[in-house]
């Protein structure tokens, strides 16, 4: 019997204390006006001045992240060398005997655009291939050369500045296996 009382002491005081709760939040508002307190608290409407007269500059006091480092050649390399190893190719694809993309040729090229796009200092160059016999003038390196020139233009259009980008002309001597797809554009970062 003597401990009956300990549920009704403690009720006494959870009760009031859940009404004082429920009290400052519906009448937090009215409660804050009331007291004698709240007229110190006042919000500034005009800018703080440093100098009588002179707005302080907020902007220039920020504190701003500095602009991201450019890629280095490294980098972009390593991302170039990644769409062609997920493509599954070793260069962009061109069909035999045309300047026409074979393959996966054309998602390739919009691939390495996107990824040479942030390059600022570095150098492109682009590696086309031809294989001997490939036409029948047997000017092979003219058609190489078209491959790169096409290759060239889509770069520049997606931002690569046209100093960074050089081309230079293999013609192999032999046709390489079925499954390279077709002759290709190389595209080297340094």
């Amino acid at each position: 019997m003597k401990r009956s009382w300990i549920p009704l002491a403690a009720g006494f005081v959870m009760v009031p204390a859940v009404l004082t709760t429920f009290g400052f939040t519906v009448y937090g508002e009215e409660l804050a006006e009331g007291l004698p307190s709240s007229a110190a608290v006042q919000t500034i409407t005009k800018p703080v001045m440093d100098v009588p007269g002179e707005p302080v500059n907020w902007a220039a006091l920020e504190e701003k992240a500095p602009p991201p480092k450019p890629p280095t050649p490294e980098m972009v390399q390593r991302n170039v060398s990644g769409v062609f190893a997920e493509h599954a190719v070793k260069g962009i694809t061109f069909a035999p005997g045309t300047s026409d993309f074979v393959g996966r040729g054309a998602d390739v090229q919009r691939a390495v655009g996107g990824a040479l796009r942030p390059l600022r200092t570095a150098a492109v160059t682009l590696v086309a291939h031809a294989w001997n016999g490939e036409t029948a003038s047997h000017r092979c390196d003219v058609l190489a050369m078209q491959r790169a020139g096409l290759v060239k233009e889509y770069l520049l259009s997606q931002g690569v500045p046209a100093g960074a980008i050089s081309t230079r002309v293999i013609v192999d001597p032999v046709w390489g296996p079925p499954s390279d797809g077709g002759p290709q554009v190389d595209v080297v970062v340094r």
